[in-house]
């Protein structure tokens, strides 16, 4: 059975929250302005990178990115410690965010869509460069990680976790050609689809969902 699991106060920058005082936030209110500050974020990207997409499409992920930044801004800490929620942190795409680990699913799911078809191969001799080392200790590293958040009820590290596999992932994508690896290019392209896999399994345990392309 589920277990609740019981937070310390979330206060703004500018001070604890009081329902005696009027000084509150709706969570209603709070998701329409996480949603509105995604979509800005992601139309944005889509104009700096020329890429077209509808509208209706956009919402959708906005609405996706807007809610998964608060879950994760909120879990991504210990239950027992204070949380000033900040939108430069929640919604930022470079930084240990909710979107910036939606933004490396995406962004592993454009290489194997840009790949089509390839043969997975597990060969580790074909992995040497040190960045791809990391990457497997990391996904290695998932099992463990899934055990002791729901063994010893500490939810915070499995954010952590996704936070450490998409740097890992991106250290990879910056170190190591991917497309164009000659005979290493299936067993990157596995590596590839190994990390989509358990980011997106990282995503959905948050209760985030996982937008193949933003």
């Amino acid at each position: 059975m589920p277990e609740p699991l019981f937070y310390s106060f979330v206060s703004l920058p500018e001070g604890k929250m009081s329902t005696r005082k009027g000084v509150v936030v709706y969570l209603d209110d709070l998701i329409d302005e996480a949603v509105a500050h995604a979509y800005d974020e992601v139309r944005s990207r889509l104009e700096t990178r020329k890429v077209e997409m509808t509208e209706e499409r956009m919402r959708e992920i906005a609405w996706t990115v807007g809610i998964g930044a608060i879950r994760y801004n909120i879990v991504r800490v210990q239950p027992e410690k204070q949380l000033v929620f900040k939108w430069s942190e929640a919604l930022n795409f470079d930084g240990n965010s909710g979107p910036y680990l939606q933004y490396v699913h995406a962004r592993a799911c454009s290489m194997l869509r840009k790949a089509g078809e390839f043969q997975r191969d597990t060969d580790p001799s074909k992995l040497c460069d040190p960045s791809e080392i990391n990457l497997v200790k990391k996904l290695a590293r998932y099992g463990e990680v899934i055990k002791e958040a729901g063994d010893a009820k500490r939810i915070h590290v499995l954010p952590a976790y996704g936070h450490e596999l998409a740097v890992a992932f991106n250290q990879f994508y910056a170190a190591v050609s991917v497309l164009d690896a000659g005979p290493r290019r299936d067993a990157r392209l596995t590596l590839v689809e190994c990390t989509r896999d358990v980011l997106a399994d990282v995503l959905d345990c948050l209760g985030m969902g996982a937008p193949e392309e933003m």
